[in-house]
């Protein structure tokens, strides 16, 4: 089987197609297509870095064909570039269709449904509310919603990442297949996980608590910062391990706050990720309580859970269908995360049972039926 899979950001960014398309490489030929959008300022268009977007460019990523598609930017802030955006894109998507003869196409709102054998659209995220609350173009949620509904109206199936996503596709995609495949995680990669080393190179003073992932939103790091002042005196070392956009001001608010119970550590690639995740005591899924948080499926709550580390995450609607021990569900403040990490010490280290159900090779069996049409 041929694949087609079109992922909402830029192929270098970690994120749920990753998990699948690597998996389904295995076994099917997987395409991907790759696209530059972190220009925000008019000089960007005249930067060395910006030449290559006006270019198609294609690549191995192992054993997965990416596509690099060309693009005008910035166009957040004008409608009629992300119109040409969108065109240019529809057309190189149609290319490689039509060039690489696929059977079968992964979509997501950032081109409209393509014509293809089949149609798949991966309603991974609740983009629609985030945008009409956060984003700096508030107008482009309608935009999203628009090619939302072209998918769920048209789409073969929908494949959903939480209960929620799936609430709202059944909302709109009357009488067409919908399936619930959440992120997840492999587990054999964690059956035999030692976090000791790891620990001896954070040396950390009392129990050790985390978050370890992309931080890029402020909120999060508001929120780890602030439950670490509330926590100084204790016998708790925090810890921010990963890499993003937020990250510089948390080293600055810790430094002006004095904190030294707070540690950052780089970027963990995904094969020492069970190492770093079994060194933790307690990790921590510190969310914003949003209509776009509440239909999470949060890879990073599974690695946790998987190492049988304790977790203390924002009560969200989607975690709270889970149902998953071990999990300690609290308010999006720094008082609240508190007290849950001090509850989640009491924990025994274990991995709940449900986690089975997110074991990543189920899942990507199941998506893989859906992508053949056999369910």
């Amino acid at each position: 089987m041929r694949i087609l899979w079109i992922p909402h950001t830029g192929w270098h960014i970690p994120q749920r197609a990753h998990l699948f398309c690597r998996a389904l490489s295995e076994r099917h030929e997987v395409h991907v297509t790759d696209w530059v959008a972190d220009f925000s300022s008019i000089k960007d268009i005249f930067s060395k870095r910006y030449l290559k977007n006006y270019t198609y460019r294609y690549w191995r990523d192992g054993d997965i064909y990416v596509h690099g598609i060309p693009r005008v930017s910035p166009a957040l802030f004008s409608k009629k570039l992300r119109l040409i955006n969108q065109k240019i894109f529809s057309r190189y998507v149609q290319q490689i269709i039509g060039g690489y003869a696929i059977d079968v196409v992964v979509g997501t709102f950032v081109v409209p449904p393509p014509t293809a054998k089949r149609v798949i659209f991966d309603l991974f995220d609740e983009n629609v509310a985030n945008w009409r609350q956060f984003g700096r173009v508030k107008s482009y949620a309608d935009e999203i919603a628009e090619i939302e509904y072209q998918y769920m109206t048209t789409a073969d199936a929908i494949v959903a990442a939480s209960t929620v996503l799936r609430d709202k596709a059944e909302r709109v995609a009357h009488g067409r297949p919908i399936y619930l495949i959440p992120n997840g995680i492999d587990l054999s990669a964690y059956k035999n996980a030692d976090g000791s080393e790891f620990r001896n190179t954070i040396q950390p003073e009392g129990r050790l608590v985390g978050i370890v992932g992309s931080h890029d939103n402020r909120n999060e790091m508001e929120l780890i910062i602030g439950t670490a002042a509330l926590m100084a005196s204790e016998p708790i070392t925090f810890l921010i391990a990963g890499r993003g956009a937020q990250l510089s001001w948390a080293k600055r608010e810790a430094q002006r706050l004095r904190l030294k119970n707070v540690r950052f550590y780089g970027f963990v690639p995904l094969d020492q990720l069970p190492l770093v995740m079994s060194g933790l005591d307690v990790g921590l899924c510190p969310y914003k309580k949003t209509l776009m948080d509440d239909a999470r499926s949060p890879m990073r709550l599974f690695s946790y859970l998987a190492a049988k580390v304790p977790a203390v995450c924002t009560d969200l609607v989607s975690i709270r269908a889970l149902e998953m021990e071990n999990v300690i569900l609290v308010r999006d403040t720094p008082e609240a995360f508190a007290a849950g990490i001090r509850q989640a010490m009491l924990l025994p280290r274990k991995r709940p049972n449900k986690l089975n159900d997110f074991d990543l090779p189920r899942l990507v069996a199941k998506y893989e039926h859906v992508l053949e049409g056999n369910q």
